[in-house]
């Protein structure tokens, strides 16, 4: 089996959990691919390096990440572009993306004798046009997110549902978030936690300048167009999983729908999504 390996060298403990893990995966007989980066600083953990990450996914049979959820989460989206599956191990706080804990590598035997199942997470599609032509487009798999300049004022949106005009906010900004993403900055605003088995699609307003705070679930076949009011005093920044930031012009619209692409996560031990969000949010 063909593994890259993915570790978050920012994180506290993360040679001695890699060089670690890499050890087990070798007793099963995987063959290890990594960065050249990552190869240079985890000496004999790696058969296989390149400059790459592209290339290095698409060689591979599955993905380990080592970090937190934001790790796990950038190696999640590079992987569903080649559609393999990907195992995340919690090197970070929270770790909801993580299938194991980094305490439970004992478990990773399960890898090789196939005792997992594969979990597919929605992901969205995201494209900015402007007179019929796209000026940006992408794939999210946690959120979407229009927010203004540190400077700017507050900005008007409309948004379409299925090309029925449907909502209008002056806020901040507006969060889209996937069922995987409603644990994330859809949640510090005030957003629903939503089972990622719940196919959905997820609005939340930033500090509307409103009464109404309310979020806002739509069916995954939603397709939605925002249409923000940009003038000369304000910006508009588009984006996507915390990353790939994007300055929205005068008269550009976003259109979001569910993207054909999933991410496939391996899970290897069985819990239930009330005792991960009770296990990693309540205590």
């Amino acid at each position: 089996m063909n593994l890259l390996v993915t570790p978050n060298t920012d994180k506290k403990g993360i040679y001695e959990s890699t060089t670690k893990l890499c050890k087990a995966l070798h007793e099963h007989g995987a063959k290890i691919y990594m960065l050249n980066s990552d190869s240079e600083l985890f000496k004999g953990c790696c058969d296989i390096s390149g400059g790459n990450i592209n290339e290095l996914t698409r060689k591979s049979d599955a993905v380990i990440a080592l970090g937190g959820d934001g790790t796990i989460l950038r190696s999640a989206t590079i992987a569903a572009v080649y559609d393999k599956p990907i195992l995340g191990l919690n090197q970070g706080r929270l770790g909801f993306m993580a299938g194991l804990e980094i305490s439970e590598l004992d478990l990773i035997s399960r890898l090789f004798t196939k005792e997992y199942e594969i979990q597919k997470r929605m992901m969205l599609d995201v494209s900015v046009r402007h007179n019929g032509k796209c000026k940006y487009r992408n794939i999210s798999l946690n959120d979407v997110v229009l927010s203004r300049g540190a400077m700017s004022h507050i900005i008007d949106f409309k948004i379409m549902h299925n090309s029925d005009a449907c909502l209008e906010y002056r806020a901040d900004g507006i969060i889209f978030s996937t069922p995987t993403g409603s644990t994330a900055y859809s949640l510090s605003a005030g957003g629903p936690v939503v089972d990622p088995s719940v196919k959905s699609i997820i609005l939340t307003p930033v500090c509307p300048h409103s009464l109404c705070n309310r979020s806002v679930i739509f069916s995954s076949d939603s397709y939605l167009d925002v249409e923000p009011n940009i003038t000369f005093d304000n910006e508009l920044y588009l984006t996507i999983d915390g990353d790939g930031v994007f300055r929205m012009e005068k008269e550009y619209t976003i259109h979001i729908k569910r993207s054909k692409i999933n991410a496939k996560f391996i899970i290897i031990k069985q819990n239930s999504f009330s005792r991960v969000f009770t296990e990693k949010m309540l205590h």
